[in-house]
């Protein structure tokens, strides 16, 4: 209605205002004859029939219109079985433009009449041109006690209200038909994937009142490049016959990627001529082109066509907690719960994350509600919220750089007093107090099985800080340029959730000597010099933390060792006192059930050697608790029948099984320290050398 006024009234900003949304009923009812009409140009394809049917439907009911009217159907609403067999590509509504209008009564055109079936003809012309109604991204809601308008929620998600209105300046020059640009309405959105690229473009194609061509660049590509070719003219085609309109190619990190995983110049060519053919044409209504991509690492020919770049960045907590906030209002959903502590466990969600996040909620608290069948409001709790956090962390898990507060404490880790010392020193006490200073790593060497992954995960755990697990060789990549992207990844998502710690596990394996490793590519050199270059990149981040582990320090570029980088090297080595192998064997032992705790411990660390690892000691616990559960089990099976084996399962669940020192004594007999004292004084004479640096 807002739309039809200011076409009528020529004011384009143009308020409502209760006259207009309360006029006197006229008892004076004029029905048109003929109406003519039109469908207003958009990207579906669909049968006369079902315009028929649609129609048919709609004007069931009089309508009242006028000459130059724009009027919508609700393809749900009026056409609920097409609605639901269709695709998701299918439209929600259908835009109409009245032609003409006539009726007995009438003699000017611009007056308006009902249309109703069966007493008005509808003629339909050919599909015309037009600017839809542009849409409010908000709530209107009429107050009962008055007649004004209020403003209750916006509909466009926080995190896309600045990008949208950027988008949205850079697009309005090109649709000013009294301003001649010359520059391509080219623009490239980047986001990391679920940030809400698209719903940007859609929310900025509503306000402006434009037509969406959304199209995927992987459904473009063929196994040949004439089919390419073909199928890029006819999607250029289909946008020209919708303008004005905005043309979305989702994915443009693929295009142009042929089967082999190389790029084609050929298809990249083609696409720079084809555009120039688009915008040469003296086009009546705009066609903006907009490039979503979840990668920066665009070809240079590729990228240079783009007039603007619209960056979608990771959330930081107080956004989580605002779009938390906007979610759960928007769905009407009541919570009691502290928003600010999920948005603080939810470090690395995007916008799609958060959305899912409150459905899994929504759908476990109605599941619970069911199964304990109580009905009522449905009301969110902080338990609920959490619950559907641990399982959005567990689909992350299968990431290379997935975040996630581990839970390891300093109990579960005996002895190593002197460097819990060192690296709370070096980490917690930064975080209290912001030096402005860029944080040095830590480089945790040592035999294997002493306890240095344990270390790291220890730290994030006591500091609450969000880990990133990364293994060396898991960052390589047999495509060229992928290792390089694969770092860089790591170090952007640790910008992303943090403060965090990035853990590089097998460091020896991912950045070696330069020049000795003897690939051909130089893909180790490469990736080497873009750790050197993120590392350096973090400059005076205060709260990114970098921990690596290697079992042989020896191997690693010197570049790396030196100051402002991995400048302290720990060294983690072996229990060889009794009192650090009780300690170890107090944190492995604390779930374990004995008559005389301290006593059969300290009796057991005097058959031990003293080469032995934390690995070593976990394998002798381990065996000595299965040698008790074995023996509980052989006193119990006086028969083979199935009550015995359930009597034997009631004595685990119940926690009988006592752990003896001759349990330990038999366990530790068996056990073959993973340590030579030859290499124990090779790594001797290594951190004798190191320290020296």
């Amino acid at each position: 209605m807002k739309f039809n006024l200011q076409n009528a009234l020529g004011i384009p900003d143009f308020e409502l205002c209760s006259y207009f949304l309360f006029p006197g009923v006229s008892s004076n009812v004029v029905y048109a004859t003929e109406a003519t009409i039109s469908i207003i140009s958009n990207p579906y394809v669909y049968s006369s029939d079902f315009t028929d049917s649609l129609l048919k439907s709609y004007f069931s009911k009089p309508r009242y219109l006028r000459s130059k009217d724009v009027f919508s159907v609700d393809v749900k609403k009026y056409s609920s079985d097409c609605y639901y067999s269709s695709i998701d590509s299918e439209p929600t509504a259908i835009y109409f433009m009245v032609k003409s209008i006539k009726s007995k009564n009438l003699k000017m055109s611009y007056n308006g009449c009902y249309c109703v079936y069966k007493e008005t003809t509808l003629i339909q012309k050919s599909h015309s041109q037009s600017y839809l109604p542009k849409t409010h991204f908000c709530d209107i809601q009429l107050i009962s006690s008055s007649d004004n308008l209020i403003y209750s929620h916006s509909q466009c998600p926080p995190s896309l209200e600045d990008a949208s209105n950027e988008l949205k300046t850079c697009i309005l020059p090109f649709l000013q038909k009294d301003i001649s640009i010359n520059v391509k309405p080219i623009f490239l959105v980047e986001g990391p994937q679920g940030s809400g690229k698209c719903n940007l473009i859609q929310i900025v194609a509503g306000k402006l009142g434009l037509n969406m061509v959304n199209v995927n660049c992987s459904e473009i590509q063929s196994s040949t490049s004439a089919q390419t070719e073909l199928r890029l003219r006819k999607v250029l085609t289909n946008a020209e016959n919708s303008s004005p309109c905005i043309l979305t190619f989702r994915n443009i990190q693929v295009f142009g990627i042929n089967t082999d995983g190389q790029r084609d110049d050929r298809i990249i060519s083609h696409f720079g001529i084809e555009l120039k053919k688009l915008y040469n044409k003296n086009l009546r209504f705009p066609v903006i082109f907009i490039a979503t991509s979840e990668s920066s690492d665009l070809p240079s020919d590729l990228e240079r066509k783009f007039v603007a770049t619209i960056r979608l960045k990771y959330l930081d907590q107080t956004q989580r907690l605002i779009i938390l906030s906007w979610l759960l209002k928007s769905k009407g959903i009541v919570h009691q719960a502290d928003l600010h502590k999920i948005a603080g466990l939810c470090s690395n969600f995007v916008l799609a994350d958060l959305e899912a996040l409150v459905l899994h909620a929504t759908k476990m608290k109605h599941k619970q509600l069911s199964q304990r069948n109580e009905s009522g409001p449905l009301v969110l709790l902080g338990e609920d919220l959490n619950k559907a956090c641990e399982y959005m962390q567990s689909m992350f898990s299968n990431r290379i750089v997935a975040p996630d507060v581990p839970k390891v404490h300093w109990g579960d880790i005996g002895g190593l007093a002197d460097l819990k010392h060192e690296i709370i020193r070096r980490i917690e006490l930064p975080l209290l107090n912001d030096t402005g200073l860029g944080q040095s790593g830590l480089l945790l060497y040592g035999p294997p099985g002493t306890g240095k992954t344990l270390l790291a995960k220890a730290v994030a755990t006591e500091c609450q800080l969000n880990f990133l697990s990364v293994k060396g060789p898991e960052l390589l990549n047999m495509y060229v340029g992928q290792s390089e992207k694969n770092v860089r990844q790591v170090f952007e998502r640790a910008k992303a959730v943090a403060p965090c710690i990035i853990f590089f596990d097998e460091l020896d394996s991912l950045a070696p000597n330069r020049g000795k490793n003897g690939d051909s590519g130089g893909v180790i050199d490469r990736v080497v010099s873009q750790l050197l270059s993120e590392m350096d990149g973090l400059g005076s981040s205060n709260n990114i933390f970098i921990i690596a582990a290697t079992n042989r320090p020896d191997l690693i570029d010197p570049a790396l060792l030196r100051p402002g980088r991995f400048d302290k090297m720990l060294y983690v080595g072996i229990y060889s006192d009794n009192d650090s192998q009780v300690c170890v064997l107090k944190a492995l032992t604390r779930q374990f059930i004995m008559k005389r705790e301290e006593q059969e411990l300290r009796d057991l660390v005097k058959e031990l050697p003293s080469n032995l690892t934390g690995a070593d000691l976990y394998s002798v616990c381990s065996n000595a608790w299965l040698l008790a559960v074995r023996k509980c089990i052989n006193a119990s099976c006086t028969t083979d029948d199935g009550a015995t084996r359930i009597e034997s399962t009631k004595l685990l669940t119940e926690k009988v099984v006592v752990v003896t020192v001759e349990d330990f004594t038999s366990a530790a007999r068996e056990l073959i320290p993973s340590v030579s004292m030859d290499e124990l004084k090779r790594y001797g004479k290594l951190s004798n050398e190191l320290s020296m640096r």
